[in-house]
């Protein structure tokens, strides 16, 4: 499957950087260190738990004046076409955190794959947009499979059933639904198990095959090989570092 580009780096700030845009959105992330920002007239910081979202075509320019490290997401528009509409300034809170923890560690060492990554920051996208998004207007329809699947995601669930919780095709559903989330129903299962199944492994003491089976997979194997296709690592990888 083909992703537009999403460019994920580290980045260091060094002084005062003058007033500039972009033709993407960007998400500054903190990881050490404060950066001052001004995004149009709105003033602040990322330092900590706070984050930056700074939407396409905003002038902005920034101001470090200590040693920093942050990672920085130049994100399309299309890929995320309600960021423009979240605050500029964010609270992250620990689940947020544990996405860019887990972001900087697969740079860092060199772990996952483009494909890991685009799908990483997706989720964290999804998870601003819930955390911060109080003012975006979804689709009901969009809303009513979406809670479905956020109640149901540890059962088997089909596209047919899905699509007709919403009384939409297939088609229509998948259309509606990456034109206002960003993926497609069956990315946004996924992603709902995957985040699971990562926390159950480095918080608590269940089995892999009961991990498994606690987000919607009868099969150990299956669930092995799309854990492992998703965060480029085995399940016992992460339960390995929890210990």
């Amino acid at each position: 499957m083909t992703h537009p580009d999403i460019n994920l780096h580290l980045r260091t700030y060094d002084g005062e950087g003058r007033s500039h845009s972009h033709d993407h959105h960007q998400l500054v992330l903190p990881l050490a260190g404060t950066l001052w920002l001004s995004v149009d007239s709105v003033e602040g910081k990322v330092v900590n738990q706070r984050a930056a979202i700074i939407p396409s075509g905003r002038d902005h320019g920034f101001l470090a004046t200590e040693e920093n490290q942050f990672l920085v997401a130049d994100v399309p528009e299309g890929l995320a076409p309600s960021l423009d509409r979240l605050p500029c300034f964010v609270e992250l809170d620990s689940a947020l955190l544990h996405y860019v923890k887990f972001l900087h560690s697969q740079i860092r060492e060199g772990n996952g794959s483009a494909y890991t990554q685009h799908q990483m920051l997706l989720l964290l996208i999804q998870l601003l947009q819930e955390r911060h998004g109080s003012e975006l207007r979804l689709d009901r329809r969009v809303v009513v499979a979406k809670q479905y699947l956020d109640d149901r995601y540890c059962q088997a669930i089909s596209a047919s059933e899905l699509s007709g919780t919403a009384h939409l095709s297939t088609r229509q559903l998948n259309d509606l639904f990456r034109k206002q989330i960003g993926m497609t129903p069956h990315q946004y299962l996924t992603e709902l198990r995957m985040k699971e199944a990562w926390r159950l492994l480095e918080q608590s003491d269940l089995s892999i095959q009961r991990v498994a089976d606690a987000v919607g997979y009868t099969s150990l194997s299956s669930f092995s090989d799309r854990f492992r296709g998703h965060f480029g690592h085995a399940p016992s990888y992460f339960r390995r570092k929890s210990k």
